[in-house]
């Protein structure tokens, strides 16, 4: 629910043979990171330079907020480059956060709850699209992040639930039940760098990325689902993402790695940091300059920090005790780029929409959306590619399954339109690519 299972794309990369318009309007169907969005960004100078067009449709509006703050983070120009790679990983795969991190998050969900409300003026972003409700309830959920970092947010504890929940009568075997599930069914789909350690460490915690530079101590809000305000609080549903699996398949997942002796954070940091720098810069990132930032002497080591003290954890950060400054945000002038978030109710109007027939250059579709498949169709320009995203990572799923999906896939591109283009098996690739005819 938080994360993708597949790693970012460059999508002018994807449509260099089939659209040279200067104009490019890509559709991303349940994304839930922007990873997509920013890898395509930091590759703008590898292109032609014309304009794009994003239109993000997520399934919750909590995952629009996580989008817009890991944008902002990526985009923003007063934090160092380790500084932001750092803030970016840890709020997307880690229950419990740093201080830093923590600090961080505070300030920038108060900055940009005043988003919707136009108070601030954000270039790149747009939410017009979405229902004055939906813009309302934006605003919402970052004044809980805010209060919900200062404050007690037992995040630890939802974690657990789930796991008892879902492993019942297992739950006091489950270190042998995440030994089986690395070592028997990730390892044997290609998982590079992927340390037993990380894995197990996340199973039972919910960290997945750790560096020896401080000890995570804070809730991290951003993965609570369901956020409702009443009266002068909040109402959640406490924590429903992904136990199982993890946040390790987008970022670090990167073959050219395989023989190096790195963990997945190491490479996940390495390629956001990338992401970011040739943002900034506009130029592709040199060894020297991850190496100015990071001690190669740390990262052949695997680093595994203990939990922390339930005292740390429930400490409330009032606003007289725990003050911290203004800032103003500031983004990098990228005036080629607009990133567009629509309701998923638009999922079903889209192709009721004449203006939106033919419209896109490029549809992306998450692996649990292929029923949409249908909807979306129309709605791409003819010999543009239509892409899934893969269901190979999932450990719940048996090779079986993977053969199954890749069938079921094929069917309903076949019924639509869609020509396969990279003869996909589940079992093995990470995407599906198809041409609409």
């Amino acid at each position: 629910m938080w994360w993708g299972i597949s790693p970012p794309l460059d999508l002018q990369e994807e449509i260099k043979k089939t659209d040279s318009n200067d104009l490019l309007e890509f559709l991303i169907v349940g994304e839930s990171d922007a990873r997509h969005v920013i890898k395509t960004i930091s590759s703008l100078y590898k292109h032609p330079r014309r304009k794009l067009k994003f239109h993000i449709i997520e399934a919750t509006i909590e995952q629009i907020n996580r989008s817009i703050l890991f944008l902002s983070t990526c985009l923003e120009t007063n934090l160092g480059l380790q500084e932001a790679t750092c803030y970016y990983l840890d709020i997307l795969g880690n229950t419990l956060l740093r201080s830093a991190t923590a600090k961080f998050l505070i300030q920038r969900a108060k900055k940009l709850s005043q988003i919707p409300t136009k108070n601030i003026q954000c270039p790149w972003l747009n939410l017009e699209f979405l229902r004055h409700r939906d813009k309302d309830q934006i605003e919402s959920i970052f004044r809980f992040w805010e209060r919900a970092t200062r404050e007690v947010l037992p995040i630890t504890q939802y974690w657990d639930k789930r796991l008892r929940k879902s492993l019942e009568s297992r739950y006091d075997y489950r270190d042998g039940l995440f030994d089986w599930d690395f070592h028997m069914i990730l390892k044997n789909r290609n998982t590079p760098n992927l340390t037993h350690q990380e894995y197990r460490f996340w199973r039972e915690n919910g960290i997945a990325f750790t560096w020896i530079e401080g000890e995570p101590s804070r809730s991290n809000p951003t993965l609570i689902s369901n956020i409702i305000p009443e009266g002068k609080g909040f109402l959640h549903f406490a924590y429903l993402g992904d136990i199982k699996n993890g946040p390790f398949f987008t970022w670090a997942l990167n073959e050219d790695y395989t023989n190096k002796k790195l963990r997945s954070t190491d490479v996940a940091e390495k390629e956001v940091m990338r992401s970011i720098y040739e943002i900034r810069e506009k130029a592709p990132m040199c060894e020297e300059i991850f190496s100015a930032h990071r001690d190669s002497t740390i990262l052949t080591g695997t680093i595994v920090t203990e939990m922390p003290s339930n005292e740390i954890e429930q400490e409330s950060w009032s606003n007289d005790k725990f003050k911290i400054e203004t800032i103003n945000l500031e983004w990098i002038a990228i005036p080629e780029i607009e990133i567009i978030f629509h309701p998923i109710e638009k999922l079903n109007r889209f192709m009721e929409k004449e203006e939106f027939h033919e419209k896109f250059s490029l549809i992306f579709l998450a692996h649990n959306m292929t029923k949409q498949i249908s909807n979306l169709v129309p709605l791409l320009k003819r010999n543009c590619p239509f892409i899934v995203e893969s269901r190979k990572f999932l450990i719940e799923l048996k090779n079986e399954n993977l053969t199954e999906f890749s069938a079921e896939l094929q069917n309903i591109a076949n019924e639509n339109g869609l020509r396969n283009v990279n003869n996909f098996d589940s079992q093995k690739q990470m995407f599906a690519r198809f041409l609409k005819t």
